[in-house]
Order: structure tokens, then sequence, then C-alpha cells
């Protein structure tokens, strides 16, 4: 009988027997990758718990939709609006709220890293419970906003309408849930840019008659801009999910043979960075925040300028095609700073946001570096062979 073998290399091996349990090893294929797991390991599918999850928080926002509908004495009750409770106002309010503990349970089970600090597990479930919750709450606002405006004057009875919102906040509540099943670096990235992104841009949508572009960028978090909270927040917010994506990051790089002391340095600037976006945030440009505020920002930017001219340095085996993007982003951030301060060129507006744009995207794609160069450390060339 023919016997087919993998041969290996003995480091794979050595890592592989760490895993194996009476030298068995399950090996399955998924989205086209080969995974070799611990057979005795229990595999839950992540849909199966997600749904068995979301049941009774579904069962439970429909129960108390309907209590509140009867309660009112309306026949009828509005699919949206603010006449008085809608299935709309409902549907976000325990969507969010169950949402919110559902995902730190959820987190809190799947986490089992030992190695973190309890500290460091609360700051990354907390962070990551609001962003995600904030994500789904926004996302609800303009689908009710779109649904307000599709079906405007639709009413239901206080029985159809519980069971709409026991539908709407189970599908909230299964994102939810999927999403802290499924917390991975790449998605960590995604989140950072949604919520950057998109927070900074609410901020100038909602001071666009304010003409805040003629003040400064920093403009966006005083007192005089109009709720100001959602740029300091978006700040705050940022730097804590840095601070994961660091945490997630170097967890991993410190595994690998390649870690070493230039690696801590770098994991200390990220640190740096997300405490100085933070300070951005916390301290506003006013009044006596002012220095820390400025400070803060040109501190981003002088770490941001200091990793890429010793980066060579830090990561001598980075691609040449990111250290000649990296020399680029240094040109521009210089060129930026002569022009608003040496000719006067740009505005105060216009340098802040290309400093930051510049910055900031930056830093994410030195991200992905890193995790190439641990891929590629964590990579075996192995032979079929048969006897």
């Amino acid at each position: 009988m023919t016997k087919n073998y993998l041969e290996i290399p003995e480091e794979l091996y050595n890592k592989l027997s760490d895993y194996a349990e009476n030298d068995q090893l399950s090996i399955r294929l998924e989205n086209q990758q080969i995974l070799l797991e611990n057979p005795k390991i229990n595999h839950t599918n992540k849909q199966n718990l997600a749904l068995h999850y979301f049941i009774v928080p579904s069962l439970t926002s429909g129960i108390i939709a309907l209590l509140i509908f009867l309660s009112t004495n309306h026949p009828q009750i509005a699919f949206t609006g603010s006449r008085h409770l809608s299935v709309a106002s409902l549907s976000i309010i325990l969507s969010t709220l169950f949402g919110f503990f559902g995902f730190i349970w959820t987190y809190l089970r799947k986490s089992c890293d030992l190695s973190k600090s309890k500290f460091k597990i609360f700051r990354e479930t907390l962070t990551l419970s609001v962003a995600y919750t904030s994500i789904s709450f926004a996302v609800q606002i303009i689908f009710w906003y779109i649904i307000g405006k599709t079906f405007s004057g639709v009413t239901f009875d206080p029985f159809t309408a519980g069971f709409l919102v026991l539908v709407f906040v189970g599908i909230i509540f299964y994102f939810l849930i999927s999403a802290a099943l499924s917390v991975t670096l790449p998605n960590l990235i995604l989140l950072l840019f949604i919520t950057f992104i998109g927070g900074i841009l609410v901020s100038m949508a909602t001071n666009n008659q304010k003409d805040w572009w003629q003040h400064n960028f920093s403009f966006l978090g005083t007192g005089e801009a109009t709720q100001h909270w959602q740029f300091n927040i978006t700040l705050i917010f940022s730097a804590l999910i840095l601070l994961t994506i660091t945490d997630f990051l170097f967890a991993e790089f410190s595994k690998s043979s390649l870690y070493n002391y230039k690696f801590k340095i770098i994991r200390v600037f990220y640190i740096l960075i997300a405490f100085l976006i933070a300070f951005v945030g916390i301290f506003p440009a006013q009044s006596w925040t002012m220095p820390i505020h400025n400070n803060s920002a040109f501190g981003l930017v002088a770490v941001v300028l200091i990793m890429i001219i010793f980066l060579k340095w830090l990561v001598p085996t980075i691609s040449k095609e990111f250290l000649a993007l990296s020399w680029t982003a240094l040109i521009a951030l210089i060129l930026s700073a002569v022009a608003f301060m040496g000719i006067h060129y740009l505005s105060l507006t216009v340098f802040e946001i290309i400093a930051f744009a510049v910055a900031f995207t930056w830093l994410v794609m030195f991200i992905n570096s890193l995790r190439g160069i641990i891929q590629e450390g964590n990579e075996w060339q192995v032979k079929l062979l048969q006897k």
C-alpha cells in the first residue's frame, strides 16, 4: 500500500510538536489555506457560536419592546419617526445596549492570552467594544434615516412592531458577536481607519457652517466648534485602538526568532505615538491646554520623522519599496513644513491636514510591513513524498 509523507524542517517539527496531542494533528482546508491544529481542541464553528449567543438577547429585546409598546396604549406603532416610541428608536437603543455588553462577554470568553495583564485585557476589551458598538450605532442611524425617507408614515400593531425590533436587534447583535469572535490584526487596522477617518469627517461636516477651515484643524476640538467632543473622542479612541494593535502585533512578534531590542524600541515609539494622539484630544487647542496640545501634535510628527530616519537601522530587513516610500513621506513632511513656516504658501489648516494624513498613513503602512516580516519568518518549505 502506498504511503504518503510530508517532509518538514526540524524547526517546524519542533513548533508543531508543541501543538500536537499524542503526536496527532488534524488538518483542514479553509479559504484556500491548509490549517494544522490540535484535534482535541474544540473548534466551535463561529457562525453557530454567534447564532447560539444571539438568540437569548434577541428574544429578550423583542419581549422588552412588546411590553413597552403595549404600555404606550397606542394601537399603532410608527416604523420610524419621533412622534412617539418607534421601531427604529427602540431597535437602536436595545441593539446598542445588548451589543455592547454582548461584545464584552464574548470577547472575554474568547480571549485567553495569559501573557497579558488584567489591565491590558480590560483596556483592550473596553476599547474594542466601544469602537465596534459605535460603528454599529452609526450604521443604524444611516440605515434608519434611509428607511424613514422610504417608508414615511408606515405603522404596525404592537406585536408586529415588537417582532421587528427582535429581528433588527438580532441582526446587529449577530454582527457584533461575530466581530468579537473574529478580532485579528487586519481587522483592527481597518477598525482604526474607520474610527479615525469617520470621526474626523463627521467633525468636519458638523462644523461646515462655522467655516472651521479658516481657523485651523485643531479648531474642531475646541469649545467654539459644534459638538467638539466628537473630534476629541475620535482621537482618544484612535489612540486606544493603536495601543491594542501594538499589543497584538508585538505579542505575535515576541514569538518570532526575529524579535530583538530594536523591535522593543519600535514598540516604545508606537506607545509614545498613541499617547501623543490621545493628548491632542484630551487637551484641546484653547486656553491653558494650548501648549500641551501643540507640543503633542508636533511631537507626534517628530517621532514619525525619527522612526523614518532610523528605519533602516531599526529594521534592516525592511523592503526597498517601503524604504523608498518612507523617504518620500519624510520629504513630504519637510516640504509641507517649509511651505507653511518658511514661505507661508500653505495655511495652518492645510499644513496640519497634510502632516496628520502623511504621518497616520505611514504608521499604518509600517504596521503592515512589520506583519509581512513576521509572516516571512514563519514560512517553511515542505516536500510531499510518496512511498
